[in-house]
């Protein structure tokens, strides 16, 4: 990202655009341009060589055709994009279909204005290079096994790969990947992020479980009812800067929905994978998420990795017809054996010390190879036992 954000304020109304400028002029982290538009393109960002970083458009009575071009403009060429108008619910649904990151309503709110601009900044801020990765892991069907897959492939990662990893039970309810490791649940998630603000690696750790591979898992084991709402936007993206800044790989396992907690979690996240298994109701509903996660969160699309959970060669459905229903070009699949993986969370014993030559756990290694860069690491006995030592 620049040195300032840039902000093009577009439309037709120049009272309009003259009040946002005004409105924003005086913050330090943006760079305001105005465009007035008087011809007969409704594209704001028509013949635009250098694009924004962020476009605020203000809608007028022709708001279906100046929509329109916003949705008609290739994905190369689209930025985040607020959207201004009537308080219509028709213009508002309309503007979120083609994309927009939020709507506003005249006379806009300066605060919730600056408030949606800083979310945009937090995702164009690239990572520090010293930063960890964060992967977030959410079912595109319910039981579709992104709890399995991510208790899987975090145990890869420290196992095989022998980075330091974070693994986060974000289900606020009923998460319970701890027992896959036969942990007690700890309710440090909570906790933890409410404390975000002066914590350190340290008294996060505190806060964490430990398995005895090294690594460091964080859930709400409490009895409280605990609801998205509860939990302080800010807050958890000071922990995700935290566990960043501690961990090599942070895996995130994700509830099946779609609220500001998972949303940011999403947002943040460098690689999204999206569990799904190998059917039409699968596919059906893989595709309304990735639409969601492209079109209405603006999550590019190489940033999400589809995996195929339980994959069977034999069934009908293939890879070329999951690839061409999705519009995807590459997928990961995990081959089926059910018994095993059922054994190894029953036991409470993670599938690639359980079963280590299975086909689930070479591809769950396969997995962790490829999101990290790094090859698997050898294993000496000497080397796991310094590692799990250091990590405790």
């Amino acid at each position: 990202m620049k040195a300032k954000m840039t902000v093009l304020i577009a439309g037709r109304n120049a009272q309009e655009l003259e009040e946002l400028e005004q409105m924003l002029a005086n913050e330090p982290d943006l760079s305001l341009s105005k465009r007035l538009i008087t011809n007969g393109h409704s594209d704001p960002l028509h013949n635009i060589a250098d694009l924004p970083d962020v476009l605020l458009f203000c809608t007028t009575v022709a708001w279906d055709n100046e929509l329109k071009s916003l949705d008609e403009r290739p994905v190369s060429g689209r930025v985040p994009t607020m959207v201004t108008g009537p308080e219509n619910t028709t213009i508002m649904r309309n503007a979120m279909q083609v994309g927009a990151r939020d709507y506003f309503t005249f006379p806009v709110q300066k605060q919730e204005l600056l408030e949606a601009l800083q979310r945009v900044a937090r995702e164009l801020q690239p990572a520090s290079k010293q930063d960890g990765n964060l992967y977030a892991v959410i079912n595109a069907k319910g039981g579709s096994g992104a709890s399995t897959i991510a208790g899987a492939l975090a145990h890869s990662l420290v196992e095989r790969i022998e980075d330091r990893v974070a693994l986060l039970d974000m289900d606020l309810q009923f998460g319970h990947l701890a027992s896959a490791f036969d942990l007690k649940e700890s309710g440090g998630l909570i906790d933890a992020i409410l404390r975000a603000d002066n914590m350190d690696l340290l008294a996060l750790e505190g806060h964490m479980v430990k398995h005895k591979s090294g690594l460091h898992l964080l859930g709400n084991g409490s009895d409280q009812l605990v609801v998205p709402g509860d939990i302080d936007d800010n807050q958890l993206q000071k922990l995700l800067l935290l566990l960043r800044s501690g961990y090599d790989h942070t895996v995130v396992d994700l509830p099946r929905q779609i609220d500001s907690v998972t949303g940011a979690l999403l947002e943040n996240a460098d690689r999204v994978l999206l569990v799904m298994q190998q059917s039409i109701s699968h596919i059906q509903d893989a595709r309304r998420l990735l639409h969601y996660l492209t079109r209405y969160m603006g999550i590019p699309a190489d940033r999400i990795g589809v995996v195929v959970n339980r994959w069977n060669k034999r069934l009908a459905l293939t890879t070329s017809d999951i690839q061409q229903a999705l519009g995807v070009e590459e997928l990961t699949c995990i081959p089926n054996d059910y018994a095993k993986v059922a054994e190894s969370a029953n036991l409470g014993v993670p599938l690639l010390e359980s079963a280590p030559s299975s086909l689930v756990s070479r591809s769950m290694v396969h997995m962790a190879e490829s999101l990290s860069g790094k090859k698997e690491a050898p294993q000496s006995g000497l080397g796991r036992m310094w590692r799990k030592l250091a990590g405790a």
